[in-house]
């Protein structure tokens, strides 16, 4: 928490961001009056987010949890006698931000943001992950604490995840790029930045030329149906292919992994000529390890993964992009979520008709082209 003690016998107050923007009065300039107290999002249409009158010792509490342009005013009738820029408040103290998420792909897509929002704030961040050991050691600026660690003297704390709750994110994370869901709720810029990853070069696990690919992800709309005529086209130009998903189908003519741990998977793919994948968390291990990947992903919007040395294998003049659209809230529990077209012959048209073809083409550039400057 912060107390701002008291100059000239005019205010001191207590002013910290967790589970809601908490304010106390400590001491004020008339101690028998009661003032009225604005909180304040200057990015609103509408500023004012709650408003009531206090005295000293009383304290009020606004339910947002994410942060923003925040203000907290005090007013005497119609004089304004104090605004207080929330986000200043964190210059030289310690928050904390914890990542709700397991997923290896919202993690990835975040931890850059936990170091911008260390230098735009000027404060100290304790970050916790379920993945602290990918971020650790590459992030020295940062501190990480495990899961369920209880950090002390902080101003505040932010949770990062999906949650669909306009009270801990103030725009729905299915509308923008998974990397902005966190600048979403820590008040930043979205700008794609790609992420430090920490892993261990153990050297080449295969003599020959190989190409990584990824098969399978957490759900059947994100699924691609023409991974044997791929594998069988790379072995046919001189690749190995290796499979590097957990418990994935068995394909011909395909390697596949016997230690799946994240760290030699990392080196796996780091030796790789080649990553190609789906929009799933090996697709963002694989980019964040600096492999240029060829990702395969129809369902959601061409913004909505990473740009930056990737190659995007959409089409969009067919059933694209409902990841992203507002009509739709994904259903985890339904394995063939498919919202425009569920059980009609379309059901999936999404992926399924991006051919082999198509992407032949498209791997054959980025090996023709791409690669040529990284042999």
């Amino acid at each position: 928490m912060h107390i701002v003690k008291p100059q000239n016998n005019q205010l001191a107050y207590k002013l910290f961001v967790l589970d809601g923007i908490f304010f106390e009065i400590l001491d004020i300039w008339d101690d028998k009056k009661e003032y009225l107290v604005k909180f304040i999002d200057r990015k609103n249409e509408v500023p004012l987010i709650y408003e009531c009158k206090l005295k000293k010792g009383m304290w009020a509490k606004a339910g947002k949890r994410y942060l923003s342009d925040y203000f907290i005013e005090i007013w005497d009738g119609n004089e304004l006698k104090k605004s207080i820029d929330v986000c200043k408040e964190f210059e030289g103290k310690r928050v904390f931000i914890s990542f709700d998420s397991k997923s290896l792909g919202d993690s990835i897509s975040w931890i850059s943001s936990c170091l911008e929002f260390k230098k735009k704030y000027k404060c100290e961040v304790i970050v916790s992950t379920f993945l602290n050991f990918l971020f650790e050691k590459a992030y020295p600026e940062l501190k990480f604490v495990g899961r369920g660690v209880r950090v002390e003297n902080i101003v505040g704390m932010f949770e990062l995840g999906w949650f669909y709750d306009k009270h801990r994110e103030p725009i729905l994370p299915s509308l923008i790029p998974l990397g902005a869901a966190a600048t979403n709720i820590l008040n930043l810029p979205y700008v794609e930045i790609p992420p430090r990853l920490y892993f261990e070069d153990k050297g080449r696990p295969y003599q020959e030329e190989y190409i990584t690919i990824s098969t399978i992800s957490t759900s059947q709309l994100k699924h691609w149906y023409y991974w044997q005529d791929l594998i069988n086209y790379l072995n046919s130009i001189g690749y190995k292919v290796v499979e590097v998903s957990k418990d994935p189908p068995k394909y011909d003519n395909c390697e596949y992994l016997e230690d799946i741990s994240l760290q030699n998977t990392m080196n796996v793919i780091h030796h790789s000529k080649l990553f190609i994948g789906l929009s799933s968390g090996l697709s963002w291990l694989s980019w964040g390890i600096g492999k240029h990947v060829v990702m395969i992903s129809n369902f959601t919007e061409k913004d909505h993964e990473f740009t930056i040395n990737c190659t995007r294998i959409i089409d969009e003049s067919i059933c694209h992009g409902c990841w992203n659209n507002p009509k739709f809230k994904f259903d985890k529990g339904n394995w063939n979520y498919c919202p425009e077209h569920e059980d009609t012959p379309r059901h999936f048209e999404c992926h399924k008709l991006i051919s082999f073809e198509k992407v032949k083409n498209e791997v054959d550039q980025v090996l023709s082209k791409v690669l040529t400057t990284n042999p």
